[in-house]
C-alpha cells in the first residue's frame, strides 16, 4: 500500500516505521528540516520537507495515488484542514489524530474515515487489561468493534465446538484459526486457537457478557 503521513510527531514517526517494516511504501511530510533529516537517515521511509497544507507539497508526496492519508501534524484545526485537502485530492482513506473529542463530529462531516483520540485509545486499552484480560487486540470501527482472543487453559470454551458458543444477535465469530489454518464451526476449540469476534455497537453489553461467559477464567 502507498501511505502518506503528514507530521513527524511521535505517532507519525512510529507509524511510518511500522508500515515500512510491513512492506508498505510510505512517504512522510514535515516542515521541520532537522526532524526530516533525522528520519531520512534512520529509516527506509521517503521524507519530504515542506508544508503539508500546500497542495504542491502533497502532489509531490503522491497523495492522489495514496491508499491512505494520515494527519498527525499538530492540533485538531490543522489536522482537519489537511484531511479536507487530502480528501479533495483523492486519497482513498483519510485518517486523523483528534485531541478533543468535541471535534470528532467536525471530522466526520469532513469525510474523515477514522478519527483517533490517543487519550481514549490508551484508556480503552487499560480498561480492557483490567476488565477483559483475555482480549489480546481490538479495533474500533464505525458501528462495531473487532476483537481478537487467544484461547488459554482454564477458559470454558476449551473442548467445545465452535458452533456450541452460540453468539447472541449482534455478535459474530467470523474466523477461528489454529496455526494459520481457519477452522470449521464443527471443530473443537483448543488452547492456542485464535478467535476473531465482531461486536455491533448496539450489542456491546451482550458482547461483554458472551465473552465473559466463554473466555474469562475462574
Amino acid at each position: 500500500m502507498y501511505v502518506v503521513i503528514a507530521g513527524l510527531s511521535d505517532v507519525g514517526k512510529n507509524l511510518a516505521v511500522l508500515l515500512a517494516r510491513q512492506g508498505n511504501e510510505v512517504v512522510i511530510v514535515d516542515r521541520d528540516p532537522a526532524k526530516c533529516n533525522d528520519m531520512a537517515e534512520g529509516s527506509d521511509v521517503m521524507v519530504i520537507t515542506g508544508d503539508a497544507s500546500q497542495k504542491a507539497v502533497l502532489e509531490e508526496a503522491g497523495v492522489r495515488k495514496s491508499y491512505a492519508f494520515v494527519a498527525a501534524a499538530g492540533d485538531d484545526s490543522e489536522n482537519l484542514m489537511l484531511c479536507m485537502i487530502a480528501r479533495e485530492m483523492g486519497a482513498r482513506m483519510v485518517i486523523s489524530l483528534v485531541d478533543d473529542t468535541e471535534h470528532e463530529e467536525a471530522f466526520k462531516q469532513a469525510g474523515v474515515t477514522f478519527q483517533v483520540n490517543l487519550d481514549m485509545v490508551a484508556a480503552r486499552h487499560i480498561s480492557r487489561m483490567i476488565s477483559q484480560p483475555y482480549v489480546k487486540d481490538f479495533m474500533t470501527c464505525p458501528g462495531s468493534e473487532i476483537v481478537e482472543i487467544e484461547v488459554e487453559t482454564g477458559m470454558k470454551c476449551v473442548g467445545r465446538r465452535i458452533s456450541e458458543l452460540k453468539a447472541p444477535k449482534g455478535i459474530g465469530i467470523p474466523v477461528t484459526q489454529r496455526g494459520g489454518r481457519t477452522l470449521d464451526t464443527d471443530d473443537v476449540i483448543r488452547q492456542g486457537d485464535w478467535l476473531t469476534l465482531i461486536v455491533n455497537q448496539g450489542s456491546a453489553r451482550q458482547g461483554t457478557e458472551f465473552m465473559d461467559k466463554w473466555f474469562a477464567k475462574g
